[in-house]
């Protein structure tokens, strides 16, 4: 039902939630829990545990997430601007628990985790959340006061970036990268900063191309692996640094155009490594093909859509950043998620947004959208008279 108030000559005419925005994300939510099924029932066997295990957690973990989604899609979402400095230190202290305490774990070369006993969760994930409050914030304040609070915003999200880096979680550090470049876009700031870090990173690319620059000072051997195999292609090295994305393209290319049939991947079976996690599209691909990679991309297309317009149309600049940089860091996760399957870009330990198993990342994604499904009530205002 429509609701409408004045407020400072001010007709403004509340619609309530976005519905194709929900359904979209209901619909993304429910090829997870098919794709987690059929991409973790072989592990399950191979391991010798329930083989209803991971889709369990993953259940788990989504009826939390629409718990937080509902909570946030309540909370008025102007609030957040008073928790985004507690937040984002929160966060920090956090992850140097993860770096520097016996609670932080290891996986795969990589210490994200923090273990609490009863659960562990990665607090980097919370990190995007952090991030976009607190730019929010910045590019929301009026010219004058931009530069007398920026030291303390720089303090905040470097010592937030650094941390998160030194992980090493250099896959998250540029997603929160990319988030703060296109916030600042967005904001309709000067661009001379943008040009000059474009300049300094095409004559870095140029160094590090000509090994004048020798990047295993300063990344981890495993990465340095990963980006030296994507740059040589994944046949150059297909049963060591190259083999994930070997495989995720035998998938990918074995799906044709409509795919073998739900639960019918092969490689998911013991070839294609974090098939239920980071590579979940190459099963996707291979069960659906063609038709239902493009049905998937145009989900997150329309949840793009559906962000931008809310973010275009909301009444307050705070609301605006909000919406704008969680409908980007989302559909940016996708991207590198979908980028990493095909070997457009170096192989990375992104999930994929909603489909993919990995409990923080999905909790987080849904609290963000209980924000911007928040914000899409009050996405229109007309003036009186």
């Amino acid at each position: 039902m429509t609701k409408t108030e004045i407020k400072n000559g001010y007709k403004i005419v509340n619609v309530g939630y976005d519905r194709k925005l929900f359904l979209t994300i209901c619909v993304l939510i429910t090829v997870g829990i098919m794709a987690v099924l059929s991409a973790s029932l072989p592990m399950c066997i191979s391991k010798n545990i329930f083989p209803l295990y991971y889709v369990l957690q993953h259940l788990f973990w989504i009826l939390l997430g629409f718990s937080g989604m509902w909570w946030f899609s309540k909370f008025d979402y102007k609030k957040l601007k008073n928790y985004a400095f507690p937040f984002a230190l929160g966060i920090i202290v956090l992850l140097l628990l993860v770096k520097f305490t016996p609670l932080g774990v290891t996986i795969n070369g990589a210490r994200r985790w923090l273990n609490l006993g009863f659960f562990q969760f990665q607090p980097s994930e919370f990190s995007k959340l952090a991030l976009i409050m607190l730019l929010g914030n910045l590019f929301s304040l009026k010219k004058e006061l931009i530069y007398k609070e920026l030291p303390k915003y720089l303090l905040t999200l470097g010592t937030m970036l650094f941390v998160v880096l030194k992980q090493p979680n250099l896959s998250m550090t540029l997603i929160l990268l990319g988030i703060t470049f296109l916030m600042y876009v967005f904001s309709g700031k000067s661009l001379k900063p943008i040009w000059t870090g474009l300049i300094i990173l095409v004559c870095l690319a140029g160094m590090i191309g000509t090994n004048i620059i020798d990047l295993s000072n300063y990344i981890e051997p495993f990465q340095l692996e990963r980006i030296e195999k994507w740059r040589s292609g994944a046949f150059s090295d297909v049963q060591g640094g190259g083999y994930q994305v070997f495989h995720s393209k035998i998938a990918i290319s074995s799906g044709g155009l409509f795919g073998c049939g739900y639960g019918g991947s092969k490689e998911k079976l013991g070839w294609l490594p974090e098939a239920h996690t980071d590579f979940i599209f190459s099963v996707l691909a291979e069960e659906f093909g063609f038709i239902g990679c493009f049905f998937i991309i145009c989900l997150f297309l329309v949840l793009l859509q559906r962000g931008m317009n809310i973010s275009i149309k909301c009444p307050d600049l705070y609301g605006k950043f909000l919406a704008f940089g969680i409908t980007v860091s989302v559909a940016m996760q996708a991207f590198f998620n979908i980028s990493v399957a095909t070997s457009f870009l170096p192989a990375t330990g992104i999930t994929l947004p909603f489909i993919s198993y990995g409990g923080s990342s999905l909790f987080v994604t849904m609290c963000m959208m209980g924000v911007l499904l928040n914000i899409s009530k009050f996405a229109l205002i007309r003036k009186v008279g």
